[in-house]
């Protein structure tokens, strides 16, 4: 039996609609860069927010419509400084270490044991860095837009509730294979165009696993959705 996030994006009226404009935007990206992929992660982190709101028999009955452009494109925005900031440790630690490195003799003779292990210490710490807010950033992305609040992404109690919960390890870690392998085949596809489009389906299916992994470990995140678009429907 195919799990539901692989066939999540299939479902829906609206789902080919949906498929070609993410699809599009990737593809546009190429021409334009950066903001075609903001409105792509705004709409991604609307199908998180949306999909783990819902009670779980209904998680993935169809993908949340393509339609408020500018709630979109604010949550695209919101998620990219969200998605900075956590990867922004490992970044830090990765240019001080190369810069450090290129400061040192350039010669074999001169490469001291403590440079290479400067080195080896300082690239290791900063994949694990990588690694430990990549795990959590769905359950940051998940508040942010549940909340409505930036600073909501780096709440201390919902990140560690979610980091030590066996349910989300095994959704995130299972999003992030599924849709590493099917972004693979995208990027091997692009020469053909399909792969914009495959890229968009590996990213909602990635999506759809951290949606269900989001929804066991932190099941209050639905009534604070719920509350935010109650409020934006009123302003």
């Amino acid at each position: 039996m195919v799990p539901a996030p692989l066939r999540y994006p299939f479902r829906g009226e609206r789902r080919l609609d949906t498929l070609l404009v993410g699809g599009g935007l990737h593809l546009l990206a190429v021409y334009v860069p950066v903001a075609p992929l903001v409105v792509a992660l705004g709409y991604l982190v609307a199908v998180l927010r949306d999909t783990s709101a819902r009670d779980e028999r209904a998680m993935f009955e169809a993908l949340p419509p393509f339609r408020d452009l500018r709630a979109v494109v604010r949550l695209g925005v919101g998620a990219s400084a969200v998605v900075v900031a956590f990867l922004a440790p490992a970044a830090v630690v990765l240019v001080v270490t190369v810069a450090g490195l290129t400061q040192a003799p350039l010669s074999p003779g001169d490469v001291s044991f403590g440079t290479s292990l400067g080195f080896v210490a300082g690239s290791t710490a900063s994949l694990l860095l990588a690694v430990a807010f990549t795990y959590l950033l769905p359950a940051a992305l998940a508040n942010f837009a549940a909340t409505g609040r930036l600073r909501a992404a780096f709440d201390g109690r919902v990140l560690a509730r979610a980091a030590g919960d066996g349910a989300y390890f095994y959704d995130v870690v299972l999003g992030l294979v599924a849709g590493g392998v099917l972004l693979v085949l995208a990027r091997a596809t692009t020469a053909y165009a399909v792969g914009f489009f495959l890229a968009f389906y590996a990213e909602l299916v990635a999506v759809g696993f951290w949606s269900r992994g989001v929804r066991r470990a932190l099941p209050g995140l639905a009534r604070a959705a719920s509350e935010s678009r109650e409020a934006a429907a009123r302003d």
